[in-house]
């Protein structure tokens, strides 16, 4: 459980360095949230895209991204590792942590930011 649990510290921490400007809508010990909220200009409505999140469990911990993201955006994105074990729900199953899983969470993070930004969604 403690390499579980570092999995998950060192995975919160790559999410929390986005914030701000994305807002950490959930954060305790086993689940960490992030998403874009952007108030829309002269209006009172807002709105919100999921940039990730981890929940930690028993055996490992999941990372989830926007699911609504297109083919194309996400081979842009997100590398053929994380797009290998991802699953139709933009969701990854980590049960060990590689050096090169952990370079690509950290690049996919930085280039759904950089997404986000073209978009104007922040």
């Amino acid at each position: 459980m403690e390499a579980i649990s570092t999995i998950y510290k060192d995975i919160r921490r790559m999410f929390q360095s986005t914030v701000p400007p994305y807002v950490a809508t959930i954060n305790d010990d086993y689940h960490y949230e992030v998403w874009a909220i952007k108030k829309q200009a002269g209006e009172s409505q807002t709105s919100e895209e999921l940039l990730g999140y981890v929940a930690k469990h028993e055996d490992g911990v999941t990372v989830g991204f926007n699911n609504k993201l297109g083919e194309e955006a996400k081979k842009r994105i997100f590398s053929s590792l994380l797009l290998s074990k991802m699953n139709p729900h933009g969701r990854i199953s980590i049960h060990r942590m590689t050096h090169q899983l952990h370079a690509d969470l950290q690049s996919a993070i930085e280039n759904l930011m950089h997404y986000y930004s073209e978009m104007n969604w922040i």
